[in-house]
């Protein structure tokens, strides 16, 4: 009995230092997969096609969209565009002294068609 109580007093202090040594390099790996830009071509590419089809045409090039450029109601029945939070190569423009453009869309079957379309401010 003594013996295993030594086997386990010597093994508990390297397992400790091992993983001691193990964590910076976890923590290093795990900073950089959450790394998100804040203008992403992403959130315009998980639009559905025909929403996404129509803000690529309206931005006339590569758009890229911030986090809330796309808000989703209803259990994602209805997607709210605010253009405020939309980056385009050409500048857009879809701002004025009304605000900024929103739209939305509401899901009919497999796919998405424009219902609204207004200029608000952006805390809707």
């Amino acid at each position: 009995m003594e013996a295993g109580m030594l086997n386990i007093r010597t093994l508990c202090p390297a397992i400790a230092a091992a993983l001691l040594v193990a964590t910076p390099q976890a923590f290093g790996l795990g900073s950089q997969v959450g790394h998100d830009d804040p203008w992403n071509s992403e959130h315009i590419d998980r639009l559905p096609p025909n929403v996404r089809s129509a803000v690529t045409r309206m931005c006339g090039g590569s758009p890229r969209a911030a986090h809330y450029f796309a808000t989703y109601l209803d259990h994602s029945r209805i997607i709210r565009l605010h253009f405020e939070h939309l980056h385009c190569d050409n500048g857009g423009g879809f701002c004025n002294s009304a605000g900024c453009l929103h739209q939305e869309y509401v899901g009919t079957g497999s796919q998405y068609r424009l219902i609204k379309s207004y200029y608000g401010r952006g805390d809707d």
